[in-house]
């Protein structure tokens, strides 16, 4: 869209050099980040649903091609949810399968505190699935119904003009219905014995994300539980019964450190409290491991590109003096 890569990493602390890595990696805080820079840059609410019309299946790498080479939508289905989590996305996926409708319920992946940013998470999967369906069918595709838990916004037309099915919004859930029968239908594009090799390569690929994930989940978990006397990568090795040495080569092969996963939780804690309590900036700033309330109203800003008080008044609970 012509805006320069600069502004579109702005406050994520990566760089030119980093978009033309293909073993880069990208923490949640960070994606966060660049999401809610692209809205703010493109000045468009509905950036989810131009963007997710563009993605493409290849792009999704082995998982793509599992999708795509699977001999019916049903399998198509099946490789996506067993296999979700490769894709990197801001949401996930649950499906049910009743005798006449299929749903599919769409969960944030990782904590996502701004509405603007889960409401463009939303619409990107919505408009991602109808094209990759429809293309895999290789005929039109159709939501029977999307229900949605966030208040219409401006653009809600668009939603009806585009999947020209109802849609009802404020519902306290995000979900989508498709007629079961749907999931019986070939796909053009099926090679089961392609399939059968991009599966195997998922399974690989997913067994080496989640030896990575533990890894950083249990550093997560130490940071969370000892909020407010925030542990040293020392004490963390010690917890995890391996030397400070072992630990940072371990996080370096994942290409982040202890400091990136401390800021990511900090960055979640630091956003769920202020939209979701009314605690003061001094009581947010003690419970995730700030001596003073400044240090925090610095950090937050460079976070957010927004203060603490902007912030909360944006996304929080109704306006109160305790964000003073």
């Amino acid at each position: 869209m012509g805006f320069p890569s600069g502004e579109i990493l702005a406050g994520t602390g990566l760089d030119e050099a980093w978009l033309t890595d293909a073993e880069a990696l990208v923490t949640h805080a960070q994606y966060l980040a660049i999401v809610a820079n692209a809205l703010r840059l493109t000045g468009n609410p509905a950036l989810g649903l131009s963007l997710g019309a563009k993605q493409n299946l290849g792009e999704l790498g082995f998982l793509g091609y599992a999708i795509i080479s699977s001999p019916t939508l049903r399998e198509a289905n099946e490789a996506a949810m067993k296999f979700w989590e490769l894709n990197g996305s801001l949401v996930k996926l649950t499906y049910h399968e009743g005798s006449e409708l299929g749903t599919w319920e769409i969960r944030p992946a990782f904590p996502i505190a701004a509405r603007e940013v889960w409401i463009y998470a939303v619409e990107e999967l919505l408009s991602a699935f109808h094209t990759a369906a429809s293309f895999l069918s290789n005929q039109g595709f159709r939501y029977e119904e999307i229900r949605l838990s966030y208040p219409e916004p401006a653009h809600g037309h668009l939603y009806r003009e585009l999947f020209s099915c109802p849609v009802a919004f404020g519902t306290g859930a995000d979900l989508f219905l498709v007629e079961a029968s749907y999931s019986d239908r070939p796909t053009f594009t099926g090679h089961p014995r392609m399939a059968l090799i991009c599966r195997q390569q998922c399974q690989l690929l997913q067994a080496r994300l989640r030896g990575s994930d533990e890894l950083i989940s249990s550093i997560r978990e130490i940071v969370v539980s000892s909020m407010g006397q925030l542990p040293h990568l020392p004490e963390v090795a010690h917890r995890l019964a391996m030397s400070p040495r072992t630990l940072r080569r371990r996080l370096q092969e994942r290409h982040t450190t202890y400091q990136h996963i401390l800021d990511e939780v900090r960055i979640e804690l630091a956003k769920e409290y202020v939209t979701t309590t009314h605690l003061s900036v001094d009581q947010v700033a003690a419970r995730i491991g700030f001596t003073e309330a400044t240090t925090l109203r610095r950090a937050f800003k460079k976070w957010t590109g927004m203060s603490v008080k902007e912030y909360r008044r944006l996304n929080g609970p109704a306006r109160s003096r305790s964000s003073r």
